[in-house]
């Protein structure tokens, strides 16, 4: 649908919808703060609203958390702004169980420009027969595997990264020069986006380098997108419904979403209620927390520290040495921000973050063999044996 640009328009047309749907109300600028439970069932969520700045406390029959994947808790990443696994976190701190979380896709072709956000360079493009060339422009991916430019993304990631090194560069080039006469027309979007910085795809090699791109674990559902509590659902990245397995193939992400947000509305029509609430319910909240400012932090600037860390440690390539370093800090983070009083969207969404870089530091260390997007350089090979399951929290 619309060339290169299938999500926006499955985005477009469902929120056409919803808007002209009068049984559905809308809320926007209202964050998420928890799940709210009792005795393995969910009753609402709790929520700080930004445009009272009120905390309310939301009751309803049924929840689904659809909140998107982690892509923040690195510097490089095709992910918006608030894609920092707010709902992965909540769902976890509220007894749901987490699963697969080492297995964090690295996309291998995102464009690079200095001071532009990461933009993805879909596959197809190379599908397409544009080809992969270091700096002095020799095509490498050959050396790497037998179906180079096609391999999977985990392998094709990898490979950029070595040749990063060996040509002691931040990027590779993709020549899609011999792909000019439909390029325009095949990618409409990327190719808008490569002029808008100066970069003429059909004339010039498009420069990119690896980034963080899609989180494969998440909240543990049934093929239902049924969590293990009562009347809690998720669906799309947060959730971790199985079907991706270690390493997720392109566009399956828009097949599942589509799917299980379907199989979940079936769901919820067949059951029965949990508890006596036929509709929402909105209730106004006062609290008060015992925490206080521990130490003075930054925390946007804490945020990039944590995100160079998560990218130099918990990245691409990994090892013992380097997890374990990283889990040492994230630890003396987590003691930072869980003993501060927590006040603004941006604290909370940091204290997510934290949160899920722990889990998945953990994951990562203890997964002893490389499997899909989790490679480990001092267990490169998968171990059936020992480690064909899920690691859940």
């Amino acid at each position: 649908a619309q060339g290169d640009a299938t999500g926006a328009e499955i985005e477009r047309s469902l929120s056409e919808k919803v808007i002209k749907d009068n049984r559905i109300k809308i809320k926007e600028n209202i964050f998420v703060l928890d799940i709210l439970t009792g005795h393995n069932i969910c009753y609402g969520v709790l929520v700080f609203d930004n445009n009272t700045e009120k905390v309310m406390a939301y009751l309803t029959k049924s929840t689904i958390l659809a909140s998107g994947g982690a892509g923040q808790l690195y510097c490089n990443t095709t992910n918006p702004d608030i894609a920092t696994g707010d709902g992965i976190a909540l769902a976890y701190r509220g007894g749901a169980k987490v699963a697969d979380l080492e297995f964090i896709q690295f996309h291998p072709t995102a464009l690079y420009h200095q001071g532009s956000p990461k933009f993805l360079i879909s596959e197809a493009v190379r599908g397409e027969g544009a080809i992969l060339k270091n700096l002095k422009g020799e095509p490498f991916m050959s050396i790497y595997h037998p179906h180079a430019e096609l391999a999977p993304r985990d392998i094709v990631a990898r490979a950029i990264v070595d040749q990063m090194k060996k040509t002691k560069s931040n990027y590779v080039h993709l020549d899609a020069t011999k792909i000019k006469h439909k390029f325009s027309k095949r990618f409409p979007n990327i190719h808008k986006k490569c002029l808008s910085l100066g970069i003429n795809p059909e004339k010039e090699y498009i420069p990119i380098a690896p980034a963080s791109h899609y989180t494969m674990g998440g909240i543990k559902t049934d093929i239902w997108g049924q969590t293990n509590l009562t009347n809690l659902y998720a669906c799309g990245e947060c959730s971790s419904t199985g079907v991706h397995g270690a390493n997720r193939l392109a566009s399956n992400s828009l097949l599942e979403g589509l799917v299980f947000g379907n199989r979940i509305a079936q769901k919820i029509k067949e059951n029965k209620t949990y508890y006596s609430i036929k509709k929402l319910k909105e209730l106004n909240l006062s609290y008060s927390l015992p925490r206080e400012k521990y130490k003075d932090y930054h925390s946007v600037k804490l945020k990039q520290e944590l995100q160079n860390l998560m990218w130099n440690k918990v990245g691409i390539i990994r090892n013992s040495s380097n997890l374990k370093q990283a889990k040492q800090k994230i630890k003396e983070w987590k003691l930072l921000i869980f003993k501060s009083k927590l006040e603004t969207v941006e604290e909370f969404e940091l204290a997510n973050l934290i949160i899920l870089a722990d889990l998945v530091t953990n994951a990562a260390l203890l997964r002893e063999e490389s499997r899909g997007a989790h490679y480990r350089e001092d267990f490169p090979e998968r171990d059936d044996i020992n480690w064909k399951k899920h690691i859940i929290y």
